[in-house]
């Protein structure tokens, strides 16, 4: 096995960030990693967490967030 002395911990970190923001904004997994590559070089570039980024995007993301996770829970079921 073998050990990457480079590791980072604050950029771990900081992606970390950016991918549960994403989470809360997207369901669907590429969305997800596009936004948080773009959160990632907005708060490289202009020094903007990706919460303040998450929130211009989606004034209602805590909101839409339940919906969906309401809805994700909701089993359907089929009779014949």
């Amino acid at each position: 096995m073998e050990i990457d002395h480079d590791f980072d911990i604050e950029n771990f970190n900081r992606s970390a960030r950016c991918m549960k923001c994403a989470r809360q904004l997207f369901p669907d997994a590429k969305q997800q990693e596009s936004w948080a590559l773009y959160a990632w070089q907005q708060w490289q570039d202009h020094n903007i967490p990706p919460e303040i980024s998450r929130n211009k995007r989606n004034p209602n993301w805590a909101k839409a967030l339940e919906i969906w996770e309401k809805r994700k829970q909701t089993k359907l079921r089929y009779y014949p």
